[in-house]
């Protein structure tokens, strides 16, 4: 042979085309192993992939977000004219679905449509969306229906929704006004800046990423090794052709690398097919349109290179433990105690690096330590990684005697306890990881729960009502909704904060506005006229500031009808009341508030002003909140109603909340997954020694169940081990950022159940395959 000849030029090109030649040329069993390869690679690219379009979708859902923002009110509104639209909010709930609304009355011929339509509705009917159309034809929601009885005349597209499950009507209007809470817009669609979400839900993200990230790497690791043993055998039989160690190392390299092509393959086939089923899915709460699950260029081009440099990597590592000489593998030999100083060391390492992180660089103020939090959890899950096989093995060394099926999993767990161990150690990553998080996450929770949940109260009233630009009406008002089916009692006042040519809103008192009856509610009154006013508590004046003097021209702040504010003389106290506890459940009353009767102020100052509704339910009304709801909206819908004394939990921590809990979920199913995919390999590999053991006489059931045992035990230590570590590492999470140390041993306890049910499911999925390996052909052997 030439030296000019390729093949002398390119050795090492030549050795991996002979190793991925012999991965696809070995017979059924060959192809059999690349399918298990791939299977278990591409359910790891999959969600790789899912978790690079993260940013792209969270870029397409501001875009989404920004066209959805149309009643922001800049200072000074354009005139009317032949391209404005008035807008209002009229927003609603069904059961917990969220259901945006939007009334518009556009002036002009040339006025801007809403997103997603290509025309106004007429007035009186509306369009909606396809969720919300779904939503109408159900035969349960009549109540909905009676809340929005307008004839559906067009839908919404994509344009102008934020994905296909969300709930959106836009209603055609010929009576609103600036005066009565509308917007006056050219366009729809304002950029406002982005909402800092608060640092311990920044850091709680970054942990959850990592942990919901760190097993797939641990699945890709063990898919990578599948039919390691037979490829040492058959590397072996190289070495006796002439092969020399580091010309067996390139073959076996060759031979990962189709697996792991195969199975990126795999992964993007399985990524697009679940990104055209995702617009049928609602995740957490939300949902997207599959043109927007798209992965960062940047980030599937390291996948699509990291991937097959991982299973080379691996694949490299599993032979320094295989003697592969001429005459055979040694690889069943006694391999030696594995070492436990620097297993020891990696999580160690972790939660210093952790505790260093949340202590000393605060990530609480920025994104690089919450990075760093998220290296050293990583780092830690990797350490209790390492850790299982040398625990598994140092158990299995003292197990003694016992049933026969015992013995044969043991001795098969005594030579060669890494297979075993691997395929657990995702489970154990995953819970020790998911067991840290929900620490960390109940150590937060714990704050906005606390804030979220109401004061008890023992007032008349328990829900309110708002209708903007109300305030000329708002007994009448009252009195309308005080005739709804399974309401008691109503009590109406308008309240706004005032502020004069020297003095600011916050130097001056609020007055509340309503008739003697309903300020009786609310103070201990001496007497009452209309055209009485009151100072609650002490003077006109906030506590801290000088009194203003009676006769001062106020006006309302932060006015929002049109044309300017009405003002008038700031009325004299007729006397100082004390509050009456409980009387308003949106707990407003307090110090420097002027309680006015109507008499006491112009009727001019209420123009464009909200009217209150406090409302008292029937104890035996079903469903009461959504009963008001639909009783307030049929008045009129752009009413909002609120409920002050049911829990309202911060809307950031919700959708955080729901994400995870939908991000464990997938993990966990990519956990079964894997872990089936894992076993129908070690019970491929183990064919020859079931059928030896079934021709010699064994009893099947002695032999499924030695099968069984070599999956519990180290699934057994494995969760044994990851409770400890996720224990450990959530308390120093807690700890070091600051929130209270609490532990939910109950939903460990299920976390830890779970897993172990998926493992005996998996496990029990095996059997068919493994009855069908004991049998006399499971001897043949190409």
């Amino acid at each position: 042979m030439s030296a000019t000849d390729p093949r002398v030029r390119r050795p090492h090109l030549d050795q991996l085309a002979l190793g991925a030649r012999l991965a696809v040329t070995s017979g059924r069993d060959g192809w059999g192993r690349l399918l298990l390869t791939a299977c278990g690679v591409g359910l790891g690219v999959a969600l790789l992939l899912f978790t690079a379009s993260f940013p792209g979708l969270v870029h397409h859902r501001d875009q989404r977000l920004y066209t959805q923002n149309d009643t922001f009110r800049d200072e000074d509104l354009p005139t009317p004219g032949d391209r404005t639209v008035l807008v209002a909010t009229a927003d609603t709930a069904f059961h917990g679905t969220p259901v945006r609304g939007r009334v518009v009355q556009p002036e002009g011929p040339d006025a801007a449509l809403p997103p997603g339509l290509a025309a106004y509705p007429a007035p009186g009917t509306m369009a909606v969306s396809p969720a919300l159309a779904d939503l109408l034809k159900d035969p349960a929601n009549h109540l909905l229906r009676e809340r929005l009885p307008y004839p559906v005349t067009g839908t919404i597209g994509p344009a102008g929704l934020l994905g296909p499950g969300q709930a959106d009507y836009v209603l055609g209007g010929d009576h609103l006004s600036v005066d009565t809470g509308a917007v006056r817009i050219t366009a729809f669609g304002h950029f406002s800046p982005p909402k800092d979400m608060d640092p311990k839900l920044v850091l709680l993200n970054a942990v959850g990423l990592t942990v919901m990230l760190a097993p797939v790497g641990v699945f890709l690791a063990a898919a990578a090794r599948f039919g390691g043993e037979r490829r040492d055998r058959r590397l072996a039989a190289l070495r006796l052709g002439g092969a020399d160690r580091r010309m067996t190392a390139r073959i076996a390299a060759g031979e990962s690398l189709v697996g792991t092509v195969l199975g990126l393959a795999a992964g993007t086939a399985l990524f697009l097919l679940g990104r055209q089923l995702i617009g049928r899915v609602r995740l957490a709460g939300f949902s997207f349109y599959p043109e927007d699950v798209a992965p960062q260029p940047a980030i599937a081009a390291a996948i699509a290179v990291v991937v097959p440099l991982m299973a080379v990597g691996v694949t490299l590592l599993a032979m320094r433990r295989a003697a592969l000489d001429p005459l055979g593998t040694v690889r069943r030999s006694d391999p030696g105690r594995r070492r436990i100083g620097w297993r020891l060391m990696l999580p160690l390492a972790g939660l210093s690096l952790t505790v260093f992180a949340l202590t000393l660089s605060d990530p609480a103020q920025g994104t690089r330590g919450s990075l760093l939090v998220a290296f050293g959890v990583l780092l830690t899950l990797t350490g209790v990684c390492t850790l299982l096989p040398w625990l598994v093995e140092a158990v299995t060394r003292r197990a003694g005697g016992g049933p026969l099926s015992w013995q044969l999993a043991t001795r098969r767990l005594q030579t060669g306890s890494g297979p075993a161990a691997t395929a657990v150690s995702g489970v154990v990553v995953a819970i020790a990881g998911a067991i840290a998080l929900q620490t960390l996450f109940l150590g937060i929770s714990t704050q906005y729960e606390q804030y979220a949940r109401p004061q008890p109260t023992t007032g008349p009233y328990r829900q309110s009502v708002t209708f903007p630009g109300g305030a000329p009406t708002a007994e009448a008002l009252a009195d309308r909704l005080a005739r709804s089916p399974g309401i008691q009692a109503t009590a109406a006042y308008t309240e706004f904060a005032l502020e004069s040519a020297t003095a600011k809103s916050w130097e001056l008192p609020s007055v509340r506005i309503a008739s003697c009856a309903v300020l009786r509610g609310f103070a201990t009154l001496p007497h009452c006229e209309d055209g009485d006013a009151f100072a609650l508590q002490g003077p006109t004046a906030r506590p801290g500031t000088d009194p203003v003097p009676p006769g001062t021209t106020v006006h309302a702040a932060y006015y929002r009808g049109t044309g300017e504010p009405a003002p008038f003389p700031l009325p004299a106290p007729t006397a100082t009341v004390t509050p009456v506890q409980d009387a308003d459940p949106n707990g407003r009353i307090g110090s420097g508030l002027l309680l006015l009767t109507p008499a006491a102020v112009p009727a001019d100052a209420l123009r464009g002003q909200p009217a209150t509704v406090l409302v008292s339910l029937a104890d035996a009304l079903p469903d009461p909140n959504e009963h008001l709801t639909t009783a307030v909206m049929a008045i009129d819908p752009q009413a909002r109603t609120e409920f002050p004394l049911d829990p309202a939990p911060d809307a950031t921590y919700l959708a955080v909340k729901r994400l995870l809990t939908a991000g464990s979920a997938i993990t966990l199913l990519l956990v079964a997954l894997s872990l089936l995919v894992g076993q129908l390999e070690r019970l491929r590999e183990q064919r020859r020694v079931l059928g030896v053991l079934n021709a010699v006489g064994t009893p099947r059931r002695v032999l499924a169940l030695s099968v069984l045992w070599q999956t519990l035990l180290p699934v057994a230590l494995g969760l044994a081990l990851a409770t400890a570590a996720g224990v450990l590492t959530g308390t120093v999470l807690q700890y070091s950022s600051g929130v209270p140390l609490n532990t939910d041993w109950a939903s460990l306890l299920a976390m830890t159940a779970t897993a172990a049910g998926a493992v005996l499911l998996t496990t029990a999925l095996g059997l068919p395959q493994l009855l069908r390996l004991m049998r006399p052909d499971a001897l043949r052997h190409e």
